[in-house]
């Protein structure tokens, strides 16, 4: 599932359009807000204990509830983007169709991974709706994160696979006209 740099037709694909854009902004922003909020709960334990010499009851809880949000997202983002786990090795040697065929399996599989996450993850925010931390904070949210990435890179892996079923025939044939193109420069 990487990106093929032959096929011009992916790069104006559905994950390029206003809504999928606007949509990537915002988990660009939310990773970004993530991150300086967990620099910010953990600063903030570091100086109350030793500058305060008073140690906060919830700056554990935030950083990790906030830490759980940042990895889901981030896998949705890293979906997005294409940089997760690709079976390369076969990918490299195939082509036209073969590599089409292969993506697509890719891509079922990763998808059955995350309607699973989705599945369990609201499973397990449901159980958290009655409990609530030490620090007072509803389980729910730190489970929330689960179907919320989960479903995010889902999304993300449908307009992926739209963009290929649509461009799959463009492709092949692409790679058809340019081995025939190739062969017949050869003869000339």
């Amino acid at each position: 599932m990487k990106p093929d740099s032959r096929s011009s037709a992916r790069k104006d694909g559905l994950n390029q359009t206003a809504p999928f854009r606007v949509l990537a902004s915002v988990e660009d922003l939310l990773i970004a807000v993530l991150v300086f909020a967990i620099f910010c709960v953990v600063l903030a334990g570091i100086v109350s204990r030793f500058v305060f010499h008073v140690s906060l009851s919830w700056n554990i809880e935030v950083s990790v509830t906030l830490m759980i949000w940042m990895t889901f997202i981030g896998i949705a983002v890293g979906v997005r983007d294409r940089v997760h786990v690709a079976f390369e090795l076969f990918e490299d040697r195939l082509s036209g169709r073969w590599l089409v065929l292969a993506s697509l399996v890719q891509m079922l599989l990763m998808g059955a991974l995350l309607v699973a996450l989705a599945w369990g993850g609201w499973q397990f925010m449901q159980l958290g709706f009655d409990q609530i931390t030490p620090s007072g904070i509803p389980q729910w949210i730190s489970f929330a994160a689960i179907p919320a990435g989960s479903a995010l890179g889902l999304l993300h892996l449908l307009a992926h696979a739209w963009d290929l079923l649509a461009h799959a025939d463009a492709d092949a044939d692409h790679a058809h006209a340019h081995a025939h193109g190739s062969a017949e420069t050869r003869t000339q």
